[in-house]
């Protein structure tokens, strides 16, 4: 590595497969020059070395490489989202960019447009603004990308490591009552009537849909009253659908189900092979997308439920279990949660009966600290006179002699 004079200013250079190569440019004096190089030596000495020729590559280019491994590490849902986002929203966008130019203001500038949309771009027809999570999951693919290219030593850092996202989309959640709950399940009537088994293992599960799409026959038992979840099932384009394993291990479980559901799913076990699915449209095919487009539009809006949600059967089942009052880590487990901070995150604000509880134990605290003079709870500070002298008592310390006795 050497410095040399190059026009009116100063570059790095080495030979690098037998062809000089230069490492940095534009240096406007020749110790300037030199201290770059130093610390060049230094980082390559500590292995912390980055050949500033490698960030020349665009984005694409580098894209072009890394994806096709990347994605065969992703289920086929997520190799969907993301191959979409990145061909929709960042190569177009941020394709042409050498590595080397994408800092974190380019970064947040393409953020900004994904939020805003942008009514004139410069490289096709105008975009519409994203809602947050759809924000989140484009940078996500963004974010892999670059650590990628950190990891691969062909930039230093990360520049899209702490780019400010939008808020989070709050979406309420709806909660059936039990009274709503037979009337959800006595809406399935008629044509209907097929649906209701599986209505009443969603509502009594707390099975995601796709995890209720995917179930087989081998995985039900009737006789210990229990159903294994291993599968998960999510709609592709064109209404197709595909079953793939849970995102988590957490995901997979096995869920005890009541005797009613066990008198529900008998006939339709019956003569079934282990691998056929539990539930399908009436002519027996695998689920469409019409019976959550339509089918349970239709049975709600009969409940007197018009607006709720599939995955508000799982928010119902989760609801009635705590005001069961059975523990969370219980609820967690049923649920297929990965950690007992999500189930408290999502439902803990429906254990007000816990907060009272607390309230009740402390209130008692106060009143028995009230009862030996104090206000806070804590033991009042002995009077004289008291057993135990003037440190003793209920601070549990011996009494020290008291002068005046002595």
């Amino acid at each position: 590595m050497w410095i040399e004079k190059h026009g009116p200013n100063w570059r790095i250079r080495e030979e690098i497969a037998g062809r000089k190569t230069t490492l940095k440019s534009g240096f406007p004096t020749k110790t300037s020059a030199k201290a770059a190089m130093n610390a060049m030596n230094t980082d390559r000495a500590r292995g912390d070395f980055i050949n500033p020729q490698d960030g020349k590559v665009t984005l694409a280019q580098f894209v072009n490489d890394f994806w096709p491994g990347h994605e065969t590490g992703l289920k086929p849902s997520s190799r969907r989202t993301q191959g979409s986002n990145l061909r929709v929203h960042v190569l177009p966008q941020l394709g042409l960019y050498r590595l080397d130019q994408i800092d974190t203001l380019v970064v947040t500038r393409f953020v900004h447009r994904l939020v805003n949309g942008d009514p004139d771009p410069v490289d096709g027809p105008p975009r519409k603004p994203l809602s947050p999570g759809s924000v989140r999951n484009v940078y996500g693919v963004l974010h892999t990308i670059l650590g990628a290219a950190t990891k691969a030593r062909m930039i230093p850092f990360n520049p899209a490591i702490g780019v400010k996202m939008p808020p989070r989309e709050h979406h309420e959640m709806k909660f059936c009552t039990p009274i709503e709950i037979e009337r959800l399940l006595a809406a399935c009537t008629g044509d209907d009537a097929h649906w209701r088994p599986l209505v009443m293992l969603l509502v009594t599960t707390g099975l995601r849909y796709g995890e209720a799409h995917a179930l087989q026959v081998g995985k039900v038992d009737l006789f210990a009253g229990t159903v294994q979840v291993t599968r998960t099932a999510y709609e592709a384009s064109g209404g197709r659908f595909v079953y793939t394993t849970p995102k988590t291990r957490s995901s997979r479980r096995t869920v005890r189900i009541p005797q009613e559901l066990v008198l529900e799913l008998a006939p339709l076990l019956a003569g079934k092979a282990s691998d056929a699915l539990v539930f399908t449209m009436p002519d027996g095919k695998p689920i469409t997308g019409t019976f959550r487009k339509g089918t349970w539009k239709r049975i709600t809006s009969r409940a007197g439920l018009t607006g709720l949600r599939l995955h508000d059967l799982r928010h119902t089942v989760a609801s009635l279990l705590i005001s069961a009052n059975v523990p969370l880590t219980a609820i967690q487990r049923m649920l297929g949660h990965t950690s007992i901070k999500m189930t408290s995150d999502l439902y803990g604000h429906l254990m007000p009966e816990v907060n009272e509880s607390i309230v009740d134990t402390l209130t008692e605290v106060l009143k028995r600290g009230s009862r030996r003079g104090g206000t806070t709870g804590i033991p009042a500070w002995p009077v004289e006179g008291e057993r135990g002298g003037n440190l003793g008592g209920a601070w549990g310390i011996p009494a020290l002699p008291n002068p005046a006795e002595s």
